[in-house]
């Protein structure tokens, strides 16, 4: 009888192990290759046909695709819920060994509006020749908005070091809204109703010449991709509030207690209101296993 149990329990694990393997198996979204390079514009008219996959708790579509040269990910918000503040926080992809979740390698795509100056470094420092009457033109401007991706990671920026008086190309970006304008009910002024927002991307698969590819076709990598959460400006009304705050508390002396282990379960309760956390916007983020076809 023992033996008959010991069997059936065996059975069961292994059973068991092959449904987890097959699953996992299941989750590796193999990236399609791209004819043509694609347009970073945030459109989605180059990626029909494209196998999409859904994240539901933000209700965002997401597709990838590759060439010989880039990696493209493009992702389609549904409602404003899932955009959170993605707007001003911009989004985060990682790159990971398969199985992990690290961020050694990754890019913070965000707009940014930089000097003149700075342009001028930023652009040599992809290759590109400025002859001294092209630098007055981008002089003349005082200020120049930039669609790319900071790299992030101990591992990226160390790599970036070695090269950092030669030649390499960025990761790029493009982002939008698309808004429709509503009539209101008894002659009211329209209002603006939130229809879709794209998000789309181009990470080169090998930043520098000198350096190894951070993706290599025939190869597993584990993708992050995250977004939403608390503006830079919340942060600094939070800190002064809680400044502030904690003066009052101090001048009546009343004690300051934090309701909760987390900002989102409660606030700095004084007895005389609080501040709440409810509102904070949330922070979303997902992994998925991609595999780039080998050549």
């Amino acid at each position: 009888m023992r033996k008959k149990i010991l069997r059936v329990v065996s059975i069961f694990w292994v059973v068991l192990a092959l449904m987890v393997a097959t699953q996992a198996s299941d989750q590796v979204y193999k990236s399609q290759p791209s004819l043509e390079p694609k347009q970073i514009d945030a459109q989605e008219n180059d990626w029909e046909g494209a196998a999409f996959h859904n994240f539901k708790n933000a209700a965002v579509d997401y597709a990838v695709a590759h060439d010989d040269q880039y990696l493209y990910l493009i992702m389609i918000f549904r409602n404003r819920q899932g955009l959170t503040t993605a707007e001003a926080t911009g989004f985060f992809v990682y790159l990971s060994q398969p199985g992990k979740k690290n961020k050694d390698v990754g890019f913070h795509f965000q707009r940014k509006t930089v000097s003149a100056e700075e342009a001028i470094a930023r652009l040599e420092s992809y290759g590109e020749p400025l002859p001294e009457e092209r630098k007055a033109q981008i002089r003349a401007k005082k200020m120049f908005v930039f669609y790319e991706g900071e790299p992030l990671g101990k591992k990226l920026k160390a790599d970036l070091e070695k090269v950092k008086d030669k030649p390499h190309e960025p990761a790029v970006f493009r982002f939008r809204i698309d808004t429709a304008r509503v009539p209101q009910s008894e002659g009211g002024r329209p209002m603006m109703q939130f229809n879709k927002a794209v998000f789309e991307c181009r990470i080169p698969l090998r930043i520098s010449p000198e350096l190894p590819p951070i993706l290599e076709p025939g190869k597993p990598v584990n993708i992050g991709i995250e977004w939403g959460g608390m503006t830079d400006e919340m942060r600094k009304d939070m800190m002064a509030r809680r400044a502030a705050e904690a003066s009052r508390a101090r001048a009546t002396d009343t004690e300051m207690v934090v309701s909760g282990m987390e900002a989102s379960e409660g606030g700095f309760d004084r007895g005389a209101g609080s501040i709440s956390f409810r509102q904070v916007p949330k922070k979303f983020n997902f992994w998925f296993t991609l595999q780039i076809p080998a050549q």
